[in-house]
């Protein structure tokens, strides 16, 4: 972490401890959250501070969000050739 960024870490780890979820994953920490925050701890953000807090929330939501992902199972191909017989067998016919 650069010397510079450290701060600003520190303050995202902890907007980031306060963060509300919606059930499906964590919400947006929003303008009026981080505002608040500015106010309640006295800080005056800078404009490439509050630029870094958003892009380090949307990248931990992306994290996020690939954690929460299922892979993709692979399909099972059978190596047996498809014949009328197993196309029957696996398809049989209603009709009486």
């Amino acid at each position: 972490m650069p010397v510079a960024g450290e701060q600003v870490w520190y303050w995202f780890r902890e907007l980031d401890c306060q963060r509300t979820s919606n059930g499906f994953g964590p919400n947006a920490i929003g303008f009026q959250a981080i505002s608040e925050w500015s106010r309640l701890r006295g800080v005056t953000l800078k404009q490439w501070q509050l630029d870094a807090i958003i892009a380090l929330d949307l990248k931990r939501r992306e994290l996020a969000a690939k954690q929460t992902e299922k892979p993709e199972e692979e399909q099972q191909v059978s190596e047996r050739p498809l014949t009328s017989r197993l196309f029957d067998a696996i398809f049989p016919n209603k009709r009486k």
